[in-house]
C-alpha cells in the first residue's frame, strides 16, 4: 500500500477505528496504541483488500486486540466497572466526540454491556454507522447471529437506560 493511500485512510478512518478500540478496551490509550498498530499492519501488509478495505481495517483491529488480551490478560482489566466518562476522563481529548451529557450516559452503558460482542454491535450499527451484513463481515458472524446480537443488546441497553435516573 503506497504512503498516500494510507495517509487518506488514516485521516478517514482514525477517528471510527478509534471509537470502536475504545469500545473494546476501555481505556483511551490502549484505543490509540490498537489504531497505530493496525495502520501499522495496513502499510506492511501487501494483500489489502480494496473494495472492503475500512471493514479490513476494523477486523485487523480486532485481531490485534484479541491477541493482546490473550497475551497480557492480567495486565488488561476487562472486567472493570469504572465509568469510561468519569470525572478524571472527562479531561481526555476523546470526551470531545460526546459533549452532551445524553449521549455520554447512553455511551456509558454501550461500554458496560456484556458480553462483549452486544458492546461491539451496538457500537459498530449506531456509532459507526455500518450495516448488518457490514458488521457480520467485520466481526466475522452469521448475518443471523449480528441480528440476533443487535436484537438482545438493544434489550439490554434499553433495560439499562430505564433503571439510570436520567431522564431520557
Amino acid at each position: 500500500m503506497n504512503s498516500n493511500a494510507l495517509e487518506t485512510a488514516y485521516k478517514k478512518y482514525y477517528k471510527e477505528l478509534f471509537y470502536y478500540a475504545l469500545s473494546l478496551c476501555r481505556q483511551e490509550d490502549l484505543a490509540k496504541d490498537l489504531v497505530s498498530e493496525t495502520f501499522c499492519r495496513a502499510l506492511i501488509a501487501s494483500d489489502t483488500p480494496k473494495e472492503s478495505f475500512k471493514f479490513w481495517l476494523f477486523r485487523v483491529l480486532k485481531n490485534y486486540y484479541i491477541d493482546l488480551k490473550r497475551k497480557n490478560h492480567e495486565s488488561l482489566n476487562f472486567s472493570t466497572q469504572e465509568s469510561f466518562l468519569s470525572e478524571d476522563a472527562k479531561k481526555g481529548p476523546g470526551n470531545l466526540y460526546l459533549l452532551k451529557e445524553r449521549d455520554r450516559r447512553i455511551y456509558n452503558h454501550v461500554l458496560q454491556l456484556e458480553p462483549e460482542v452486544y458492546r461491539e454491535v451496538l457500537y459498530l450499527y449506531y456509532y459507526g454507522e455500518m450495516k448488518i451484513k457490514e458488521i457480520s463481515i467485520t466481526l466475522g458472524l452469521s448475518d443471523t447471529h449480528t441480528k440476533t446480537a443487535l436484537h438482545r443488546a438493544r434489550k439490554k441497553i434499553g433495560k439499562g437506560l430505564k433503571e439510570d435516573t436520567y431522564e431520557f
